[in-house]
């Protein structure tokens, strides 16, 4: 009766994790524009505006940031989930989550871009 039981939660654990997965797409057609914001209270974060430059709805975003201190390149994955759906021509800023830390790199740009589509 354990068996059973253990292959049942096995099983309802995989069926769960697949349906997670979200299918990430490789794309070049969304314009991102990343840079340190004006200084707020003499601190300075990134800022990331995203335009959809694509014929269809995007539900998700997934970017590259290339943040270069002195002679050291960082990369970092940032995702951006927009308030709404992006529809084609769309462009918004990304709402900078609580907590961001501030930006301490001199220089960031965008390496590549996935999305999901809705």
């Amino acid at each position: 009766m354990k068996h059973i039981v253990l292959l049942i939660l096995a099983g309802l654990v995989i069926s769960c994790s697949r349906s997670n997965d979200e299918p990430w797409v490789l794309t070049k057609d969304i314009n991102i524009t990343a840079y340190k914001s004006d200084p707020e209270n003499g601190k300075q974060y990134l800022d990331v505006i995203y335009e959809n430059a694509t014929p269809f709805n995007v539900r998700k975003l997934k970017i590259e940031l290339l943040e270069r201190t002195g002679t050291k390149i960082d990369t970092v994955v940032k995702e951006i989930t927009p308030e709404q759906i992006l529809h084609p021509k769309d462009r918004h800023l990304a709402k900078r989550p609580v907590g961001e830390p501030i930006a301490t790199f001199d220089e960031v740009s965008v390496g590549r871009v996935w999305l999901v589509k809705e």
